[in-house]
């Protein structure tokens, strides 16, 4: 999902504070856990064109900022399910490492490295980007709230 966008933000970061850090858990709590394989799921989901899976895990209401592509552009779960319908771009693989979350009450940030493959307008593209996900739990689901991607620097 990553290949248009990403973000944490007012959302986010408005989630993240309303809740007390008493109710803050470590990720490698069973949910934190549950959210990360989501996140992957969701992943998978965009490389294999998975639209169902996609509009599934990702909350009606969320944002998405890319700064790789277009910086700071700020799209919505529409404009990101609209692009995977196009054919200008075809995801092959997405590829992470240096992956770590916390877990706010009823959101789980995760933030980490990913590499990017595929075409556009039949050109190869490879990508490296940090991201952060927001995840916040609703009716008793997680779902993806909040996406951003960032350009890794050059050394």
């Amino acid at each position: 999902m990553r290949f248009h966008a990403s973000a944490l933000a007012v959302l986010g970061l408005s989630a993240v504070l309303s809740h007390a850090p008493w109710a803050w858990k470590t990720a490698a709590s069973d949910e934190g856990a549950e959210v990360e394989k989501l996140d992957r799921d969701l992943s998978a989901a965009g490389v294999r064109g998975d639209l169902d899976t996609s509009s599934r895990l990702i909350a009606d209401q969320a944002i998405f900022v890319d700064d790789v592509h277009e910086s700071g552009k700020t799209t919505t779960k529409a404009d990101l399910l609209a692009f995977m319908r196009s054919t200008d771009y075809t995801p092959k693989s997405e590829t992470f490492d240096d992956i770590h979350s916390k877990q706010f009450g009823d959101t789980v940030v995760l933030w980490g490295r990913v590499t990017t493959q595929g075409t556009y307008k039949e050109k190869p593209v490879r990508n490296n980007f940090n991201f952060t996900d927001v995840w916040q739990k609703h009716n008793g689901k997680w779902q993806q709230v909040f996406t951003r991607a960032t350009p890794l620097g050059k050394p």
